[in-house]
């Protein structure tokens, strides 16, 4: 209960942001999303940096830095991968999820080629996720409406972790939230991804 209303209460915070945003109703096919999110995420780059992506892989199916455990940004062979466990999990919380996870591992591949990355650890994955949030509101032809963006802060705040010390660690469901938010709201402000530099 205490997680619904406080993501009822970023829902709502965003949408101030956003301001009222139109219901679209429908959900997307995974690979709509994955075109459409892919394609306008490297139209706000310039076409410049761009990774390949490799969508619906198979956890334990052997990629560029060993074996994919989850969907993840390789720097070895300038990749992300995007498992087909991982697109599963997003829809359980909607289209706009699964744009999130996309976003946030673009977001990576441009703090590796830009260097723009902080360091290792939770501090780069939520700039990762500040970036995604940016982009997803940057994307051309794309708007969130609020269902997509309680879509993206509930499936930030169900991965969020409290694995402190590891190197796996990504953030504080919390956090993770917030960091998106913050990227969100960088978008409508005019800060972009200058909005996440730490």
């Amino acid at each position: 209960m205490k997680i619904f209303k406080a993501l009822t209460t970023v829902a709502i915070a965003i949408g101030t942001v956003f301001g009222t945003l139109p219901v679209y109703g429908r959900e997307w096919h995974p690979r709509r999303v994955v075109n459409e999110v892919y394609s306008g995420i490297q139209k706000i780059h310039g076409y410049k940096a761009t990774p390949r992506l490799i969508w619906n892989v198979t956890r334990g199916k052997r990629g560029g830095c060993g074996p994919i455990r989850g969907s993840h940004y390789c720097t070895k062979n300038h990749t992300v991968y995007i498992t087909s466990t991982d697109i599963r999990m997003a829809y359980q919380h909607g289209d706009a999820a699964l744009a999130y996870i996309i976003a946030h591992e673009y977001a990576h591949a441009m703090q590796t080629a830009y260097q723009f990355r902080p360091g290792v650890g939770h501090i780069t994955e939520l700039q990762a996720d500040c970036l995604a949030g940016v982009y997803l509101g940057l994307i051309p032809n794309i708007v969130l409406d609020n269902k997509d963006i309680r879509e993206v802060a509930s499936f930030a705040h169900r991965i969020g972790d409290y694995a402190w010390g590891s190197v796996h660690h990504h953030g504080t469901p919390k956090q993770r939230v917030k960091a998106v938010v913050h990227g969100m709201r960088g978008s409508v402000n005019g800060k972009g991804v200058s909005a996440c530099r730490v």
